[in-house]
């Protein structure tokens, strides 16, 4: 693939280090937009020429400024035609402390700690969140109604979703999450009950303390390199951490090669990564902790 194929399928934008890997120089590149044949239009981003801007391509472009990124919030409910975000601006995700400062200008940035790889998506080639993900986030950048005629255009494509949405929220919900109060209110209305405003991470916290297992700490950053993440719930000094992947069936393939490449660098720094769905740990406590203790010692 050359250069201008790369573009084509990019909203015709690309970045800097792409053409260096397909044997650009950077001389060679000031000499393609000296001649006018394109644009700088970010941070490490260029747009060729003959191809008029649009709102794909700059969003494009601030995706691609801001490497690990994905379009989301408003832009992403743009971009899957929901209703109510016409005049979106440019709204990306990164994980938390990430590249934030190479984000272009005009662009909102949002750091998040609980990104997994069943919220990567693609949609007309721009990476974004997946449409569960964007319908959690929205209502910490939008009024709540107007949240909600997202979320009810969304279930009228696909009545099923509701509960892919009402489980990720359950796993994401935590006490100061902007947007999770107004979230819970619109799934509640539409679920026909009260929902219990816990997340996975509380309902396991409580599951552990109950138990002999050793406390374990929350949030852990870890950092290996160009390597980071965040583990919900870990036990540092036996390397053991929990996460849950209870939507891993409905992941897209960037989803799956987002999540296969940060295991594995788990993994090489001799973590020990256990999977638990949202149902197995409000139903089948007894056997979350059962798998815990051949990992963890008792107290």
């Amino acid at each position: 693939m050359d250069l201008y194929q790369l573009a084509e399928r990019q909203h015709a934008v690309f970045t800097r280090e792409q053409a260096r890997a397909l044997g650009w120089s950077d001389r060679r590149l000031g000499g393609l937009v000296d001649r006018g044949a394109a644009r700088r239009c970010g941070p490490g981003v260029f747009a060729l020429a003959g191809v008029a801007p649009s709102w794909p391509q700059r969003l494009h472009a601030a995706v691609l400024a801001c490497p690990g990124s994905q379009a989301s919030h408003r832009s992403a409910a743009r971009l899957r035609s929901l209703p109510g975000f016409d005049q979106a601006p440019l709204e990306i995700v990164v994980e938390r402390g990430r590249h934030r400062q190479r984000a272009g200008q005009g662009v909102i940035v949002h750091e998040s700690k609980d990104l997994r790889g069943v919220d990567f998506d693609e949609f007309e080639g721009i990476p974004c969140t997946s449409l569960v993900r964007t319908l959690v986030d929205l209502p910490a950048v939008c009024h709540e109604f107007k949240a909600g005629v997202a979320l009810d255009h969304a279930l009228r494509r696909d009545p099923d979703l509701l509960d892919r949405v009402l489980e990720r929220h359950l796993e994401v919900a935590r006490r100061g999450r902007t947007g999770t109060v107004a979230l819970r209110a619109l799934l509640a209305e539409r679920a026909g009950g009260d929902l219990v405003d816990s997340g996975f991470e509380r309902r396991t916290l409580r599951l552990i303390a109950g138990s002999t297992l050793p406390r374990p700490v929350t949030q852990l950053h870890v950092v290996d390199g160009d390597f980071q993440c965040w583990l919900d719930i870990a036990w540092p000094a036996h390397m053991v951490a929990v996460e849950c992947d209870s939507l891993a069936h409905h992941q897209g393939e960037r989803a799956f090669r987002w999540e296969r490449v940060r295991r594995r660098r788990l993994n090489g720094l001799g973590w020990t990564v256990l999977e638990f769905t949202y149902r197995e740990v409000t139903r089948q406590g007894p056997m979350v902790l059962a798998e815990l203790a051949r990992h963890l010692p008792t107290r």
